[in-house]
C-alpha cells in the first residue's frame, strides 16, 4: 500500500521512534486537525536548486500521543479499518442467522422473527432488547433482526475494548469523524460479547474518563450495557466506576427507573 511504500509521500508524521510518510490527499481530506496542521508544518519551505524548485517534505510530530494509537490511525487512513477488524459480513451462512453475543436463559433468539397472533405467549420474549407485546408490536413484528444480538464483534479477546476507547478518544482529538463512528460501533460490539469481562471496567472508565458528558457515543453504550445487565453493579469494579462518575451513575439510575416505569404500565 501506499503508507508501507510512501510512494509518492509529501507528508511525514512522527510519534515516539515511528515515521510514516503519508499523504496530504489521503490525511488531510479524513482529518480536520491534520488539515490545518499542514499549513504551518516544520520543514515547509522551498529549496531552489538551478533551475528546479523543490518544496521540502513537510513534518508533523505527535510526542504526546501513544505510538501504538497513532499506528492504528494511520491503518485507518489507508483501510477505513483498523485491528482488530470487524468480521466478514459473509460469516453466516445463507439461511442461518448468526447470534454474535452470549444467550440468556428465557429468551428464543429466534431471528428473524415474525409475530404470530399473540406470539407463543402473552410476552415472547425474542432477546433481551425485544420483547412481543400487544403495546410493543401489536403482532406487527415480520423478519424483526436485533442488531444489538446479531452483529459479530471485532476479532480478537476482551482487551479491545480499550483499544476501541482510545481510539474514539484519538479520533475526536483529531477530528476523523469516520473513525469516531467505527470506534463507537466496535465498542458497542465489544461490549455486548464481553460485558462481564474484568476488561470492560477499565475500558469504561478510560470512556468516562476521555469524553465529556454532552458526547453520547460511548457513554450510550455503557448505559444500554449496564441497564442490560444489571447485575454487573454487583462488581466492585462497576461500583467505584459509578461513584466516581456521579452524573454518569445518575443516568444510568434514570434510565432503570424508566425502564421499570415502563414494565409497570404493562401490567
Amino acid at each position: 500500500s501506499l503508507l508501507v511504500s510512501g510512494e509518492y509521500s509529501d507528508l511525514i508524521i512522527t510519534c515516539g521512534n515511528n515515521s510514516y510518510n503519508v499523504h496530504k490527499a489521503i490525511v488531510c481530506s479524513l482529518s480536520s486537525f491534520f488539515r490545518t496542521a499542514e499549513k504551518f508544518a516544520v520543514g515547509k519551505v522551498s529549496l531552489q536548486h538551478g533551475q528546479h524548485q523543490e518544496a521540502a517534505e513537510a513534518k508533523i510530530d505527535l510526542p504526546e500521543d501513544d505510538p501504538a494509537v497513532i499506528e492504528l490511525l494511520m491503518q485507518y487512513f489507508y483501510k477505513f479499518e483498523y485491528e482488530p477488524e470487524l468480521p466478514d459480513n459473509k460469516r453466516s451462512l445463507p439461511g442461518v442467522v448468526y447470534v454474535a453475543v452470549k444467550t440468556e436463559s428465557g429468551y428464543s433468539y429466534d431471528f428473524p422473527h415474525t409475530c404470530q397472533p399473540g406470539c407463543p405467549g402473552d410476552d415472547y420474549k425474542v432477546c433481551p432488547h425485544h420483547v412481543c407485546t400487544s403495546d410493543t408490536c401489536g403482532e406487527k413484528c415480520r423478519n424483526f433482526m436485533c442488531q444489538d444480538c446479531t452483529s459479530a464483534p471485532p476479532q480478537g479477546d476482551a482487551s479491545q475494548l480499550l483499544v476501541h476507547a482510545k481510539m474514539y478518544e484519538i479520533a475526536d482529538k483529531y477530528g476523523v469523524a469516520g473513525l469516531k463512528e467505527l470506534a463507537r460501533e466496535k465498542f458497542a460490539r465489544g461490549c455486548r460479547v464481553y460485558w462481564e469481562d474484568e476488561e470492560f471496567p477499565p475500558a469504561a472508565e478510560h470512556a468516562l474518563v476521555t469524553t465529556v458528558d454532552k458526547d453520547a457515543g460511548l457513554r450510550e453504550v455503557l448505559i444500554l450495557t449496564i441497564t442490560s445487565h444489571i447485575k454487573l453493579l454487583q462488581k466492585p469494579a462497576i461500583e467505584e466506576l459509578l461513584i466516581k462518575h456521579a452524573s454518569f451513575a445518575y443516568v444510568v439510575l434514570k434510565r432503570q427507573a424508566e425502564e421499570l416505569d415502563r414494565l409497570r404500565s404493562r401490567t
